[in-house]
């Protein structure tokens, strides 16, 4: 099972929820902070980041429901279907 990485530098309520975090939500947690560190910082400062972590792994758990796209990597899929592999940018 992957574990987070990082996991030390997240704040408290952060380390715990991803303690607890569903496999795919650990896995697009891993490819944020691993990928675009500075976007998922600026996330966290603006209290966003929980909120956008659920509501990716929500929007990327309904993609990769539906049938017929075994033949596809995960990242083809969800670029097939427009979702971003990128966290959002913060609003504040």
């Amino acid at each position: 099972m992957q574990q987070p990485v990082y996991l030390q530098k997240y704040p408290k309520e952060i380390q715990n929820f991803l303690k607890l975090a569903t496999p795919l939500m650990i896995e697009i947690a891993n490819r944020w902070v691993l990928g675009w560190p500075e976007a998922v910082t600026a996330l966290i400062d603006s209290g966003e980041y929980l909120e956008a972590l659920e509501n990716q792994e929500h929007q990327e758990r309904e993609i990769l429901s539906q049938p017929g796209l075994n033949h596809l990597a995960r990242h083809e899929i969800l670029q097939e279907y427009g979702l971003s592999l990128s966290p959002p940018v913060a609003k504040s």
